[in-house]
């Protein structure tokens, strides 16, 4: 309840009004109650002849009230430490000197010690009277071990709080780090809050419409504590951006015996549609009454809310709370970038074969190898921005090898047996919170010269090989100690490549010749079920995709040392398998992948072929390439070609 006493009614006509306002609405004894403030109101003074000192009085407080520039510089363990006001001398700053239109910067690390505050702002309630707050990344906030000592204390409307560096609160009791009474205040943290004190919460919310957004971490380790509690009023929210870590409870206060509820408290999922997440939350349950939550993701619609959440705190002092909703939500990442995954791993394996070789354009015989090696490094990353902000964003590194034992069936018809394995490590995410590692295993042939012609290359391979998964992810959890825990699976696929790739050369002169192309390939595969713990099953899932290209080039001979350069250009499709069925918390849901439309890939390649007297020849090629969507991707070959 707030009381407001009126000293001064009137002085002669119209002068002013001076209230003192004691706020005792904390209903506990060891919070920051009352608190006085002093309001005026109606500055216009009266014509009439005021004497002594109400007269000097009326002028006093008939100025304007002006906004101030305050600046931390220095800490002195008092609230708002010293600094400069508007470019002045460098001075202690009053507790109650931020009182409305003030901007406060903090790039130092501030101390208080005791009960006092780390900064205190106050005004009287309007959007005019806004004060701003700004920790930068610099600035931190250390308060000591006294009853009490906030954080930050936002006493008033419309404030904003920006929190980019830190704020530790001491062991005392109510040592909150942020703690926000009043209406339409603004906070955004990308630092960190911590506090360890008895009923000492991260972000608290006392009064209606304030609004929270975290991209940092918000820490409360104390007993009966709770990291980010709305404690009273309607419409407070918390926004969880990508790359927000919560540690212990979030709850709506449902107040015993009091009309402090908190109503419509809503609490935002914006992590990114790759997050997963298991939060428990503390209140009511679901709905729009005191204690109660609103649950929304802006990333996906496939959140679950059970009540099946662990570890919520329900002996906090009149919370109210008797309910723990577990609210999850599963990353369909592994599913998206299944798509890309099989791509590259099949055209790696392609670009290994003795299909790109130059031809040797001389009407000499050439000796049968025995036997060819490559070995390749692949280095492939997506940034979503540059053509789907809610794309996956992913980076992976692919190494191989490739062996071949070629059989001369004919004059003009070989046949080269082939085995190949490789590695593929692709992280998700710029923070890398979920990881799939690829081991592939494939035996095929590649039938070449299947063309009657000098100036005709016809190849045609066929492969089948088995890949098997490691899949582990971060899953986001507010009960846990460090905010998220992992997660793994293990999986695996059967899959079959077949494709063809033709070229035409012919001389331009003695020593160079031109190179065009065209290729195709089709490759499926069958993934099995899996499960990754309590919080997700996936079914079995088959991938189908083709490619095709055109390629143009030059060949450059001399000697023993031949030269190219290669353009090409893909077009790529999914056909099928772009939808995934998996389970959330025991609900079936499913993710369609919203990249499964075709794709263009550009690219060039330079390489060398060394053919030596000895009977092994060397050969080597640097590809690049990029994507309408964002999908770039640098590899290297070496390989050996070695007859006995």
């Amino acid at each position: 309840m707030r009381q407001r006493f009126s000293l001064i009614e009137q002085a002669s006509h119209e002068c002013f009004v001076v209230f003192i306002r004691f706020n005792d609405s904390f209903p506990r004894t060891d919070a920051m109650r009352p608190i006085l403030k002093v309001n005026t109101m109606n500055l216009k003074c009266s014509k009439s002849v005021l004497l002594g000192t109400s007269a000097l009085v009326c002028l006093a407080l008939a100025a304007p009230v002006m906004a101030d520039d305050f600046v931390i510089t220095g800490s002195d363990n008092s609230t708002n430490g010293t600094g400069t006001t508007n470019g002045g001398t460098a001075a202690a700053i009053a507790d109650t000197a931020i009182n409305g239109s003030d901007t406060v910067s903090l790039g130092i690390a501030l101390t208080t010690t005791g009960t006092n505050v780390g900064i205190k702002t106050n005004n009287n309630g309007t959007e005019a009277q806004s004060n701003t707050v700004t920790v930068t990344k610099t600035g931190s906030i250390t308060t000591g071990t006294g009853n009490n000592a906030y954080g930050i204390f936002n006493d008033g409307a419309y404030n904003t709080t920006i929190v980019s560096g830190s704020i530790a609160t001491g062991t005392g009791n109510s040592a909150h780090g942020i703690w926000n009474d009043g209406n339409n205040n603004t906070t955004t943290v990308s630092g960190s809050i911590t506090t360890t004190g008895n009923y000492a919460m991260g972000i608290a919310n006392y009064g209606n419409n304030n609004k929270v957004t975290i991209s940092g971490t918000v820490k409360a380790t104390g007993t009966k504590s709770a990291a980010l509690y709305n404690y009273s009023g309607s419409g407070n929210s918390f926004t969880l951006n990508e790359g927000a870590t919560i540690i212990g409870d979030i709850l709506a206060r449902d107040a015993t015996g009091t009309a402090y509820d908190a109503t419509n408290s809503k609490l935002i999922f914006n992590l990114g549609a790759s997050t997963s997440y298991a939060y428990s939350v503390s209140g009511k349950g679901e709905g729009t009454g005191g204690g109660q939550w609103i649950f929304s993701d802006l990333d996906r619609s496939s959140q679950v809310v059970t009540t099946s959440g662990t570890g919520c705190d329900t002996t906090i002092t009149d919370a109210g709370n008797d309910t723990c909703n577990l609210v999850t939500a599963v990353g369909a990442a592994n599913a998206e970038v299944q798509n890309e995954l099989q791509y590259i791993t099949s055209t790696s394996l392609i670009n290994s074969l003795r299909l790109d070789t130059p031809v040797n354009t001389s009407q000499e015989e050439t000796t049968a190898t025995d036997v060819w090696f490559d070995a390749y490094g692949v280095s492939t990353e997506r940034d979503a921005s540059t053509w789907d902000t809610t794309g996956v964003v992913f980076n992976a590194d692919t190494r191989g090898l490739t062996i071949g034992k070629p059989l001369v069936l004919g004059e003009s018809f070989g046949l080269d047996l082939v085995f190949n394995t490789s590695q593929t490590d692709l992280d998700v995410g710029a923070t890398k919170h979920q990881n799939i590692a690829a081991q592939s295993f494939n035996f095929g042939v590649v039938m070449t010269d299947l063309a009657s012609s000098s100036n005709w290359d016809v190849d045609a391979f066929g492969f089948i090989g088995r890949n098997s998964y490691e899949g582990k992810r971060k899953v986001m959890n507010n009960q846990v100690s460090t905010g998220s825990e992992t997660v793994t699976s293990s999986y695996s696929g059967t899959k079959a490549l077949v494709g063809f790739d033709v070229d035409y050369t012919t001389p331009i002169n003695e020593t160079v010749s031109f190179k065009g192309g065209i290729n195709a390939n089709l490759s499926n595969e069958k993934i099995g079920a899996y499960s990754e713990s309590k919080y997700s099953t996936w079914n079995a899932r088959t991938v189908s995709q083709a490619a095709s290209g055109i390629s143009a080039g030059l060949t450059h001979k001399r000697d023993l040392l031949s030269t190219f350069v290669t353009l090409g250009a893909e077009y790529s499709s999914l056909l099928s398998g772009e939808k995934a069925s998996y389970t959330n918390n025991g609900t079936a849901t499913s993710y369609t992948d919203h990249d499964a439309s075709d794709d263009m890939i550009s690219s060039v390649a330079v390489g060398f072929k060394y053919a030596g007297t000895n009977g092994v020849s060397f050969e080597g090629a640097i590809k690049g390439s990029s994507s309408n969507k964002g999908l770039t991707s640098t590899s290297a070959n070496f390989g050996l070609n070695w007859a006995f």
